[in-house]
């Protein structure tokens, strides 16, 4: 479980790591076809994060509705 618990946040390190260097990224330097291209992969990298965090929300929601119901 450590391993697996070192390995969640590394990853989250390295998103964290990536979203500090795009946004310091000179935008202005893009074409409008990079700029479209990058709008793209990042909106597909939100929709993925979302689904992470909605699956974690319910998650933990079922969790704690189990925890209140009596055996």
């Amino acid at each position: 479980m450590s391993s697996d618990r070192e390995s969640l946040v590394d990853a989250l390190e390295a998103i964290e790591a990536g979203c500090r260097a795009v946004g310091v990224f000179p935008l202005e330097t893009l074409s409008r076809t990079d700029g479209q291209a990058l709008l793209a992969r990042l909106d597909k990298l939100d929709q993925k994060i979302v689904a992470v965090h909605r699956r974690l929300n319910g998650r933990l929601l079922t969790t704690a509705l189990d925890r209140q119901v009596p055996a």
